[in-house]
């Protein structure tokens, strides 16, 4: 889902530590089709490079007022014209203060200084920085004249402090200009339950029944529903993911875990329910480790509670299943979205060595309770995510 395709993003580097991280911004908007020009501060270019900015824009960087081979017209004037929106990432304390002030002296303030399209100021600076009266005073200015500020977090510093003062998330700023630019968030305001990853259920205090899944499929769906203006609730088991930034992130082991999370956020939207939850778990679990013996170890299982079914009466949010089948697929896959009154069901197989269990590749089939089937090609697993998205929103 290309909701920035060709929209004009002139995007202001300043001299600021946080200067890297406007290259995943440049990429990620480069990603979804958006034409990106640059314009870098002086001090901006002690950070990190013109040629990287060049190389990622694929377009001229202007750097200064006096060009040395200059083209005709004024360019950082031009600009600011033909944009369709200002993005100043990082936002130092000192270009906020300048453009509150009507300091207009590189071009980069010349820039702000004319431009009438939404402009976003993402601040990045030391917590004492921030939280300055001066700083906190031209901020309220900004906002005052129509322009948008994202906040910055509270975590450590590149000072090693501790503070409000990193620049914001990758996620909050994408949204921050898809809101300005207007663009139809098809799950703004909406929540959205997700869970994902395996269960472990323990033998004893060192042992448990799990499986192979990675989370990877529940993670993408998680990110695609946020970058659709989602509220996400992400209900994991044990994985080697990184929680997404933004995210709700609930961390889980077992099934009854998981059955408490989900039952304590059914007041949403959506409920997808992705994870791999054990289908058994051992009986009477030992709190210390068994020893190894000769004789053979029984170990008796019983059913872990069934949290589709649990759940299926108790919310009147959309509820979405998921089906690994490995043969009868459709038939299994059909059966069980009847069977746990689901709205839509989505099945995957594990019996090719590209998709399923352990890889960022997935192929999948939406059946729906409307009797719509979706097919997807194989494809990377946050490209699968956002065609599911896609398909649900236009038919549940």
């Amino acid at each position: 889902m290309k909701e920035l395709k060709d929209k004009n993003i002139l995007i202001g580097i300043t001299g600021s530590i946080a200067a890297y991280k406007a290259c995943d911004i440049i990429r990620l908007l480069r990603k979804e089709g958006s034409n990106v020009q640059a314009i870098m501060t002086h001090s901006a270019k002690e950070f990190i490079g013109k040629t990287t900015i060049a190389a990622l824009t694929n377009n001229p960087v202007i750097d200064s007022i006096f060009e040395d081979n200059p083209k005709p017209g004024l360019e950082h004037i031009n600009l600011a014209f033909e944009v369709d929106i200002v993005l100043v990432l990082p936002a130092t304390a000192n270009m906020i203060a300048k453009t509150a002030n009507g300091i207009a002296d590189d071009s980069l303030s010349l820039a702000l200084s004319i431009c009438e399209q939404p402009t976003l100021f993402c601040p990045a600076m030391n917590y004492k920085m921030w939280r300055n009266k001066a700083n906190l005073e031209a901020v309220e200015k900004l906002r005052k004249r129509g322009k948008i500020v994202v906040e910055p977090e509270d975590g450590y510093l590149a000072s090693l402090h501790e503070g409000k003062g990193r620049l914001a998330n990758t996620q909050s700023i994408l949204n921050s200009i898809r809101e300005a630019l207007n663009v139809l968030l098809p799950l703004k305001n909406k929540k959205v339950l997700i869970t994902a990853g395996p269960t472990q259920e323990p033998i004893d205090g060192v042992r448990y029944i799990s499986n192979r899944s990675s989370g990877k499929m529940g993670f993408s769906l998680a990110k695609s529903a946020q970058n659709l203006g989602a509220k996400v609730t992400l209900i994991s088991g044990p994985t080697n993911l990184k929680d997404i930034p933004g995210i709700n992130m609930i961390h889980i082991n077992t099934a009854n875990e998981m059955l408490h999370s989900v039952s304590e956020n059914l007041n949403t939207d959506y409920i997808v329910m992705n994870a791999a939850v054990a289908d058994y778990k051992p009986k009477n679990a030992s709190l210390g480790k068994m020893k190894k013996a000769e004789s053979k170890l029984n170990i008796e299982l019983e059913p872990t509670i069934d949290i589709l079914n649990y759940i299926k009466n108790k919310t009147d949010a959309s509820i979405i299943g998921f089906a690994l089948e490995m043969e009868n697929f459709e038939e299994n896959a059909l059966y069980k979205m009847k069977q746990k009154k689901l709205d839509a069901i989505i099945l995957n197989t594990a019996n090719n060595y590209n998709q399923g269990f352990d890889v960022d590749t997935n192929q999948i089939t939406i059946y729906q309770s409307s009797g719509s089937k979706f097919i997807s090609e194989l494809d990377t697993k946050d490209r699968i995510a956002n065609f599911i998205w896609e398909k649900l929103l236009t038919s549940i």
